[in-house]
């Protein structure tokens, strides 16, 4: 009886972590893409960003926890291209992120690794209502590890490892009713 109760309570917890899984999917698969300005007389609309950041830090006569040394690199790219023509849009958003840390300590680590594609494609049925349907990739450039305080390590995620989401619906532009100073 003890076994049967330790093996509920533990597939209890597994289920709570699988819930939380699909929850933080749910709610990145559901996220909108943000535009800046928007010229509306091109049918394309496009551009990017790229970010690139290095940090450095050294401690002498540190405490415990802390590091002698450090170095990060962090880079960032943003690409996006957004069709409008009548009543069909179209929104892609491209997101790259990989970053490295090294500490005397621990060596060489990832600390960013995100490839990220939203894609939505809608076609307009009525002023603030589109018919649309939405892809969202997820995936990463390099091997995942979770790695333990014996110094060993362990595989999470491979090499482009990815989730996919897709979704389809309707689509009620709220936020373009606020604007409008309708509400």
């Amino acid at each position: 009886m003890p076994l049967l109760a330790l093996v509920l309570i533990a597939e209890a917890n597994n289920c709570q972590a699988q819930d939380q899984t699909v929850k933080n999917l749910q709610s990145q698969s559901s996220r909108e893409i943000k535009k800046g300005k928007i010229d509306s007389s091109k049918t394309w609309n496009t551009g990017g960003q790229f970010d690139l950041n290095l940090a450095q830090g050294s401690q002498s006569n540190w405490a415990a926890g802390g590091d002698n040394f450090s170095f990060s690199i962090n880079s960032y790219v943003g690409l996006y291209a957004f069709y409008k023509k009548e009543r069909y849009s179209w929104d892609n958003t491209l997101d790259l992120n990989y970053g490295l840390v090294n500490t005397t300590s621990l060596g060489t680590r990832k600390n960013d690794d995100r490839i990220d594609l939203l894609s939505k494609v809608g076609y307009e049925i009525a002023p603030k209502l589109s018919l649309s349907a939405l892809l969202n990739f997820h995936s990463q450039f390099s091997r995942g590890y979770n790695y333990h305080s014996d110094g060993s390590k362990e595989l999470l995620s491979d090499f482009l490892g990815w989730i996919i989401n897709l979704r389809k619906g309707f689509l009620f532009l709220f936020h373009r009713l606020l604007q409008d100073g309708r509400l």
